[in-house]
């Protein structure tokens, strides 16, 4: 009997722990989009006010950047100095980075956003479209940590309830 009573116990917990990881994930949402509108800032501050080539630009934000962007602007970095132009170095690392991050198709699009002005016109245009973007990310930011505050609670309770009736369909 006590080793049916562990398997109940253990699908309860494996199902927890299943709805408490998808809360993480759902949680970090808000923090990528921070992130992204920091990184855009420092991106802004190299490309307009230091007048930094791209490669050099994606290199120290890969420096100051926490993981996953820091990987995000690592990959850049590297397409760059093979020679891609930036616009296409761009939509590829989003489309090859995409599963690391917790963001939704509408941060993406947002974002993709970017790569379509770098490189292509002088830094006044960069300037004025990094700042549209991060205008139009701020408002995304305060309504995805309403949002991912409530998800993530209903994952936390979701988890653990699923296997409480797992295990009552089980008995």
């Amino acid at each position: 009997m006590s080793m049916i009573a562990g398997g109940y116990f253990l699908l309860v917990m494996g199902c927890g722990g299943l709805g408490l990881w998808i809360a993480a994930r759902v949680r970090r949402r808000p923090q990528e989009l921070r992130e992204a509108m920091m990184a855009l800032t420092l991106l802004d501050t190299e490309i307009f006010w230091s007048s930094t080539p791209l490669p050099e630009a994606f290199a120290a934000l890969e420096e100051r950047m926490e993981k996953p962007w820091r990987l995000f602007f690592g990959e850049l970095k590297q397409r760059l100095r093979r020679g891609e132009a930036a616009g296409e170095a761009w939509r590829d690392t989003i489309a090859a980075q995409r599963a690391v991050f917790c963001l939704k198709t509408e941060d993406w699009s947002l974002l993709k956003d970017v790569g379509k002005g770098l490189g292509r016109s002088d830094r006044q245009e960069q300037h004025k479209q990094l700042e549209l973007i991060q205008r139009q990310l701020a408002p995304l930011r305060e309504q995805s940590a309403v949002w991912a505050e409530k998800q993530a609670k209903m994952w936390s309770y979701l988890g653990f309830m699923l296997g409480v009736v797992g295990v009552l369909i089980l008995i």
